[in-house]
């Protein structure tokens, strides 16, 4: 069966158009076609509590055009899911209108429980053997949100969604170019005091700590001597905890331009980077571990995966 997934998220919109052989349960995933656009719907979010309806008008246009690209690939079912950006924003119902309307398909605003246990199950699908008989905790770091999940093996077990992100904590703390070191502290300051507050019942230190989203991808890359993006590199990579904090810490230091000009970031995520980098430091320092190992399977996986269960139960998503 082919599926589609559109993952409206707050800084990118993301396709993914997949085989699965076997859709009751989601497992036999292999990938036709991905691709990924900034949009950044949480530009000004944090500040005015609304999405700019010319960024909505964005969204839903590249969600049409992906839509349509799945289609041409013979996905028989597309789901659509939107995250952080949607679920804070107070004309987020009017937003996801914008995008049903492009698209002629429902937007499902996702909660923080809904998009964690996705992207966890993903995450360890995809990882294989590496994560299926060990305890894990999976991050995955957004525009606008975080979201952290602990478990063992493929059973996901406490969750968290954090309200701190590369495009939110960008906007809130990093004025300097490159960011000064009180900023940086600031940010991670809060993002150190949430963790604390909500993940107390989550475990001590994480034998497989896996992250997704393009400030994990960016630091794999980059790790992993990677001029373009090649996810069969990067699926399972683990960066050393020395290693990274080398990347994390060479990230903060260097100017804008200079962090563009580097293939592995560019444009549209140069900017947010080193927020995204603090924040992977504070979760590596909450959840001790030999290493960060990236995962290239985040939230649209796991909507594919939900696609095919709903499309081997009769769904249909024909506009």
């Amino acid at each position: 069966m082919r599926v589609g997934a559109i993952d409206v998220g707050s800084n990118s919109i993301r396709l993914l158009v997949a085989e699965i052989a076997e859709p009751a349960t989601g497992s036999g995933l292999v990938t036709l076609a991905r691709a990924g656009e900034v949009c950044r719907l949480a530009r000004g979010l944090d500040r005015t509590g609304i999405i700019d309806l010319e960024l909505a008008e964005r969204a839903g246009s590249l969600a049409a055009d992906f839509l349509r690209r799945a289609r041409s690939l013979g996905a028989s079912h597309v789901v659509i899911g939107a995250t952080a950006a949607l679920r804070k924003a107070s004309n987020g119902s009017r937003v996801a209108e914008v995008i049903r309307d492009r698209t002629g398909l429902p937007v499902r605003v996702l909660t923080g429980h809904e998009e964690a246990r996705l992207v966890y199950r993903s995450v360890v699908a995809g990882l294989g053997r590496l994560a299926r008989r060990s305890a894990c905790v999976v991050f995955d770091v957004g525009g606008g949100s975080t979201e952290i999940v602990s478990g063992l093996g493929p059973e996901a077990g406490r969750w968290a969604s954090l309200p701190v992100g590369a495009v939110n904590m960008t906007e809130r703390h990093l004025v300097s170019d490159p960011p000064a070191a009180s900023e940086l502290e600031m940010l991670r300051a809060e993002v150190r005091a949430l963790l604390m507050q909500i993940c107390t019942q989550m475990p001590k230190s994480a034998p497989v700590l896996a992250g997704v989203g393009g400030t994990v991808t960016a630091l794999g890359m980059l790790d992993r001597d990677l001029e373009t993006y090649e996810p069969q590199l990067l699926e399972g990579w683990r960066i050393s905890p020395q290693r990274l904090g080398e990347w994390i810490g060479r990230l903060s230091n260097l100017p804008l331009e200079e962090r563009r000009a580097m293939s592995p970031i560019g444009e549209g995520r140069a900017d947010i980077l080193p927020a995204g980098a603090a924040i992977v430091a504070e979760i590596f320092a909450r959840f001790p571990s030999p290493g960060l190992v990236c995962s290239t399977q985040g939230l649209r996986y796991g909507l594919a995966r939900l696609a095919a269960e709903e499309a081997s139960n009769g769904a249909s998503s024909t506009p």
